[in-house]
């Protein structure tokens, strides 16, 4: 079953109750208000009767002297009024000509004397044989020295046609609404769904063709189900871009494997001739330099595999002045000739993995040595900045080309690919940065002109 039908099914159940629920409390106060009407009119009936006989009637009691007593007793005694008065023995005294034959039942008879009343409800006989629901209200009377009983009644057969009526008025309008719930609710779902319909066919073609430029293109209300297409719609083109990436860089990473492979093919071929001995131990360091460059790209690989799974968590607080320090400790034993220097030096510490950090500068400072000819300088710098920990490394390099800044921080890109590799870059440093740098949450930003150096500053959150 869909989830189209199912909604149209819940919101048709849930608005079935309510109605009923309605409905039966309408029902019920509707009926209470009619017997509570019909009540009022035999009080009142009641209460003209009473002040009626409120005088004095000699014993023995002239019961034709009672009835002519009576108010309009003929209006009273229409069709469905009834007025019975009952002795101290039971027996019917005087009663309305529409009763007939029938008397009303004389059960009803209040406990105690004086005015005290009751009111009832019951079944009697008509003329005709059919039963009639009737609501009695019945007092004590005192006529000369006796207590007698005064019954005045009002037949239920208008209030029970009218409750009848309006029940299946009631019935009528429920199955109408529902009609027209169920119609309204499966158009409105239906628009509703309608982008998760879209959803569903833009992946099936898809996953039918591979294609993941196929977007669904919502152009609706941001609601729910617009932020699920608008969701989707991200998802596919991160998708996209992420197999297009890996694409890219299994390529990248096959031709860059492939230039060494091939040298180290070549040399080994060469050794299988009979080479002097000079030549012999050429090929020899030739087929080393090359198994340590594509021994540095694995491992670079690797490194950039963990940051991709997202396994690493930054748990330690880490000193960055003394990662400061180390670094310049290490890079005067690589700088040559080139001057390293402290700049600022603030003792600032951030939760992170301090291995990996360390990777950061080293791979920083390292860069700035490459590209940075003899005699020039190195300047490490560390200070706060609003809430961030400021990591510098600035070159008096041969800086970085405005065009080729947006894309340095790309896997295997060079600026100079001839230069790199000769200098025994992979292209995987700088990606490496970038990558531990946002796994601490942080961020690497770059600024650099031509012929005048470079400077490279890592943010991390304090």
């Amino acid at each position: 079953m869909s989830i189209r039908v199912r909604l149209t099914l819940w919101f048709t159940l849930i608005i079935g109750l309510i109605l009923v629920v309605s409905g039966m409390f309408f029902y019920s106060a509707l009926r209470l208000w009619l017997e509570a009407e019909v009540e009022s009119d035999l009080r009142v009936y009641s209460t003209l009767v009473n002040s009626a006989l409120d005088k004095d009637f000699q014993d023995p009691i002239d019961y034709s002297l009672v009835r002519s007593s009576l108010p309009a007793l003929d209006e009273i005694a229409s069709p469905g009024m009834y007025l019975q008065l009952v002795d101290g023995d039971g027996n019917v005294v005087v009663k309305s000509d529409s009763l007939g034959t029938q008397e009303l039942p004389t059960d009803t008879w209040p406990a105690g004397q004086g005015q005290e009343t009751t009111t009832v409800v019951t079944t009697i006989a008509s003329d005709d044989g059919d039963d009639v629901r009737t609501m009695i209200l019945a007092s004590t009377l005192n006529l000369g020295s006796e207590t007698h009983l005064l019954q005045v009644a009002q037949s239920l057969a208008p209030l029970d046609t009218a409750l009848a009526r309006a029940g299946l008025a009631l019935v009528v309008s429920i199955l109408v609404i529902l009609t027209l719930a169920v119609l309204s609710g499966a158009f409105l779902i239906r628009r509703a769904l309608a982008p998760v319909r879209r959803i569903t066919g833009t992946a099936r073609g898809i996953e039918a063709s591979a294609d993941l430029s196929q977007r669904v293109g919502y152009r609706g209300p941001q609601d729910e189900i617009g932020q699920l297409a608008t969701t989707f719609d991200h998802m596919i083109e991160r998708l996209d871009s992420a197999l297009k990436s890996q694409r890219n860089f299994v390529a990248d990473a096959s031709h860059e494997l492939r230039g060494p492979l091939t040298v180290m093919q070549g040399n080994l071929d060469l050794l299988k001739r009979n080479l002097s001995e000079e030549d012999r131990q050429e090929s020899t360091k030739v087929i080393e330099t090359e198994t340590a460059r594509m021994s540095k790209i694995v491992k670079d690989l690797l490194v950039l595999a963990e940051l991709d799974s997202g396994q690493a968590e930054p748990n330690e607080t880490v000193s960055l002045k003394d990662l400061l320090v180390d670094s310049q400790e290490r890079a005067k034993q690589l700088a040559g000739n080139r001057d390293i220097t402290i700049g600022r030096e603030e003792d600032l510490w951030v939760k992170g993995d301090a291995h990996r950090l360390e990777q950061v500068l080293n791979n920083l400072v390292d860069n700035a040595i490459r590209y940075t000819p003899e005699g020039g300088s190195i300047t490490l710098s560390l200070y706060r900045q609003g809430e961030w920990a400021c990591l510098e490394v600035s070159d008096t390099g041969i800086g970085i080309a405005p065009d080729h800044l947006p894309h340095i921080f790309d896997r295997f890109y060079r600026a100079d690919k001839a230069r790199s590799r000769a200098k025994g870059g992979t292209g995987l440093g700088l990606a490496i940065v970038k990558g531990i740098v946002e796994q601490h949450g942080g961020k690497v930003t770059v600024a650099s002109q031509a012929d005048k150096g470079s400077k490279f500053t890592i943010w991390l959150r304090l």
